[in-house]
């Protein structure tokens, strides 16, 4: 305890934190006077240490860094667990069925490997059976006897439908790829023109695989599967990345329009070319 006096009168005896917070609150004065046990004299409360002395500060508390929880994963995740063929299927079938299950499932901290994977095998797979049903079809239907010039450059015969299918086997993996990644990155920069892509472009590459290599295995279907596969594909994408991006579906379906619209231009202009090639390459028999 500390006995406390000014002008002569004994203010009281009080503990540290009571002189501490009088000190603090106007209360008391360092000019005061002070006495406790085992002191000769009073002195100033200037000269007691123990209470003019700002206390320890407390022991930082260590901070605990927040990362939001990862999503659970596609099965394509657990394939070293449950297997290649079993995880090959359960991913299709998530994202073809329930696909905004899928891409909310979808983890984007995986390596890009794992996707660019999947999206080769579907993709493959896709473009080998596309191919063989052609060569199917192109034998089974009768070809013209007199065959003009344009259905010469630009008729799918057998051998032209066997060529393609030795492509596909041989490149199909490398055109996969490297479609994927172009067209990723062209809708990710349409993404960003609408407004919509909050995370960067390896999120947008792992949706356009993960749909890509969902809705190329349509193609397994004969007929119909050419004409399902790219729409399904349109979907998937619409779906995904609005869900991978946490951003709205109309962004997503404006980022796909303009996807779907530069890719009818570059196919009409190819057309157009290739066209044009074809009349030049056609004008000195059709001068004769």
């Amino acid at each position: 305890m500390i006995h406390i006096g000014r002008a002569g009168a004994i203010l009281g005896s009080f503990s540290e934190d009571e002189v501490r917070q009088g000190l603090v609150t106007g209360r008391f004065s360092l000019t005061d006077l002070g006495w406790k046990e085992g002191m000769a004299a009073w002195a100033p409360l200037s000269t007691f240490t123990e209470i003019t002395a700002p206390p320890p500060l407390p022991e930082p508390t260590p901070e605990i860094p927040h990362e939001p929880p990862q999503p659970a994963g596609i099965p394509w995740d657990e394939r070293g667990d449950i297997g290649l063929f079993r995880a090959f299927a359960g991913t299709s079938r998530l994202v073809l069925l329930r696909p905004l299950e899928a891409f909310s499932r979808m983890r984007v901290d995986t390596p890009l490997s794992s996707p660019l994977l999947y999206n080769l095998v579907g993709g493959w797979l896709g473009l080998v059976a596309s191919a063989l049903y052609a060569v199917l079809i192109v034998r089974i239907q009768p070809q013209p006897a007199n065959p003009t010039q344009l259905q010469q450059l630009f008729a799918l015969t057998p051998a032209r439908a066997m060529q393609e299918l030795k492509l596909f086997l041989i490149m199909g993996p490398v055109l996969v790829t490297a479609s994927s990644l172009v067209c990723a990155g062209i809708a990710h920069l349409f993404l960003m023109l609408a407004g919509g892509a909050n995370k960067p472009y390896h999120v947008t590459l792992r949706v356009f695989c993960f749909s890509y290599g969902s809705a190329q295995l349509l193609q397994l279907l004969p007929f119909c599967g050419s004409l399902a596969a790219p729409v399904w594909l349109l979907v998937g994408c619409v779906v995904g990345l609005a869900a991978a991006h946490g951003t709205s579906t109309g962004r997503s379906m404006t980022a796909m329009g303009l996807f779907l619209a530069a890719c009818c231009l570059c196919c009409f202009g190819i057309f157009f070319l290739a066209l044009g090639a074809s009349f030049e390459a056609l004008r000195p028999m059709l001068n004769q």
